[in-house]
């Protein structure tokens, strides 16, 4: 007759138990780290350029596709609407910072104070006057920034609306 044995208990019990309480701490710790990398929409305001310093905006897409002037035309179109004097600019240039020199630095077609790189996640204002960025906004869908451009649209014309450079 076969006799059943009982089980031997762990020999460890308590370090099971330790070593998921360890496991766990670590897991806190580190997941709001994580989160930190994978920000979801991000916005950057020129603590010494008020936003109302932008009369005249020219805009320009970001790269030749179709989408990406698409894109510029219909944030031009909103800036419009909102009350800003948003133009167009053509041409093509090798880099952003040859782009702000020429479109800047001429006046043929206007004087502009400001201009707007344009991309289906990403814009940039630039100040024609320091010929650096004065505001800046990236919602990427890849890390799951879901404002959009029209979102981000916004978010720029609340900035033009400030008389005041950001604290």
């Amino acid at each position: 007759m076969m006799r059943r044995r009982a089980l031997a208990a762990h020999p460890r019990p308590r370090w099971n138990a330790m070593a998921r309480a360890r496991l766990l701490a670590a897991v806190a710790l580190l997941l709001p780290g994580c989160a930190g990398f994978m920000k979801k929409d991000v916005e950057q305001w020129s603590p010494t350029i008020p936003g109302s310093h932008f009369k005249t905006i020219a805009t320009l897409a970001a790269n030749n596709t179709t989408l990406a002037i698409k894109v510029m035309v219909q944030v031009r179109e909103q800036l419009n609407k909102a009350g800003r004097n948003a133009v167009r600019r053509t041409g093509r240039w090798d880099n952003i910072a040859s782009a702000v020199a020429q479109i800047c630095g001429s006046s043929d077609e206007g004087p502009v104070d400001g201009m707007l790189v344009v991309n289906y996640d990403h814009l940039v204002l630039y100040d024609c006057e320091t010929r650096k960025a004065a505001f800046e906004i990236e919602s990427s869908p890849d890390k799951g920034g879901g404002i959009g451009v029209i979102g981000m649209t916004k978010r720029l014309i609340k900035y033009l609306e400030r008389d005041t450079p950001a604290p």
